[in-house]
């Protein structure tokens, strides 16, 4: 079913509509996903671009930005990672779902299911937090044509700023395992987000009291799927992001230093003319201009006709 979005002030192409799609992971399990595209049909075959959301975020909250792209003539995915957002099919409770789950089955998962329904145009992937890194541990990672990552971090608790840092610290080093044992799950409102399973907030947990983060984790040996990524990256790091900090974005983006094309975007308040952005705050639409457009622009830098 299409759902008809107005087209804003600042279209600069046409009306855009959305279509709920569902996209089989991995393993099979289906994930609640958005299709974004214009109303009018374009001559140009534009990349298809996927919004990989951070953790416990869910989907809707990229809908406007995946529309600005779509407004623009291309084809938008989003989608939600099992157990979250519209992939959550019951309590949280009992849940088995790990963090690894979301990077290792799902997006390898969407990669494909992009890559078979709309064969030859190249994909693009844009990722928040943990959507920037799952790519590295994802097996079909070669499939990506272009990717820019926005807050993307090592989350290990020391490289935050003070002092949000000592809040993580006592958060997930103290708080939030005896919730997670007596509620089953993490309540949303802790983190900002949407509830998560216990099994995922605790194995989070984990890789952000490791200073290696998630490379310290021995029984994770889709790490070495890193070294596989070769597209042109892009971090982005946002002035006061104090869980993205400088510190935190360098540590995973050494990570990717095997892409063909990699560079650190540095986002200062200034020039977004913005008094806070913070870890969540890019996604806000009066960025439109001075930052969701130069990232559309970074883009279609390797954009194909």
């Amino acid at each position: 079913m299409l759902t008809a979005i107005e087209p804003s002030r600042e279209n600069q192409t046409s009306p855009v509509a959305a279509r709920e799609v569902q996209i089989p992971a991995e393993d099979g399990r289906l994930l609640a996903a958005s299709l974004f595209g214009p109303t009018t049909p374009t001559t140009r075959t534009w990349p298809l671009t996927v919004v990989a959301g951070g953790a416990g975020i869910a989907r809707r909250y990229y809908a406007r930005f995946a529309a600005f792209i779509a407004e623009r003539g291309r084809l938008v995915v989003t989608f939600d990672y099992r157990d979250v957002g519209g992939s959550r099919t019951g309590s949280l409770k009992g849940s088995a779902v790990r963090m690894r789950a979301w990077c290792t089955l799902d997006v390898p998962g969407v990669l494909a299911w992009t890559a078979r329904e709309y064969p030859g145009r190249p994909i693009h992937w844009l990722g928040h937090s943990m959507g920037g890194f799952a790519t590295g541990l994802a097996h079909n990672n070669d499939l990506i044509a272009r990717q820019l990552n926005i807050a993307t971090l090592s989350g290990y608790w020391r490289h935050m700023a003070a002092p949000e840092r000592y809040r993580v610290r006592v958060l997930m080093g103290l708080a939030g395992p005896a919730i997670v044992r007596l509620a089953g799950y993490l309540p949303g409102i802790l983190m900002g987000g949407e509830d998560m399973p216990g099994p995922a907030f605790l194995e989070w947990r984990r890789w952000c009291m490791t200073p290696e983060f998630l490379f310290g984790d021995r029984t994770l040996p889709e790490t070495a799927n890193f070294t596989r990524f070769r597209a042109p990256i892009r971090f982005a790091q946002v002035e006061d992001d104090a869980w993205g900090t400088r510190a935190a974005v360098e540590a995973i983006a050494q990570h990717f230093k095997t892409s063909t094309d990699y560079s650190i975007w540095r986002i200062r308040l200034c020039d977004a003319n913005a008094r806070r952005i913070g870890h969540h705050g890019f996604f806000r639409s009066e960025f439109r201009d001075t930052l969701w457009a130069p990232a559309l622009a970074w883009l279609d830098g390797n954009s194909l006709s």
